[in-house]
């Protein structure tokens, strides 16, 4: 069975935070609280991918061509995340550009507030 662009991303992901987690585990626990605020974007580029569906196949293609899809990600909503006008998807556009496939009258998601995305 021949597996769907989204689900292939998915996958990279996946081996993505492996790759991560194994390089992590090899630091030192002072290395390691240093780069909390990375991890925490990292985690939450994961939680937000595997529970919306942020992206459309032209946004996933593109993402699997880069090396790091994940770290791309990470590095764009930890840039961002502390910007209250900025939710998980503005963040996205700054490494894919505007989609103008995402629809404006979408439900805002509390991006702050991981308990939002059972509620709705």
């Amino acid at each position: 069975m021949c597996k769907t662009i989204n689900e292939q991303l998915n996958d990279l992901l996946e081996r993505n935070y492996e790759d991560f987690k194994g390089e992590l585990l090899t630091m030192s626990k002072e290395d390691i609280f240093k780069n909390a605020r990375s991890i925490s974007a990292i985690e939450d580029v994961l939680f937000f991918t595997s529970t919306h569906d942020w992206l459309n196949e032209d946004e996933a293609a593109f993402l699997l061509s880069l090396d790091c899809p994940l770290a791309a990600m990470a590095a764009a909503w930890e840039d961002y995340k502390d910007d209250e006008a900025v939710d998980f998807r503005a963040a996205l556009d700054s490494v894919l550009g505007p989609d103008d496939d995402y629809p404006d009258d979408a439900p805002d998601i509390d991006d702050d507030d991981w308990r939002s995305v059972f509620e709705e």
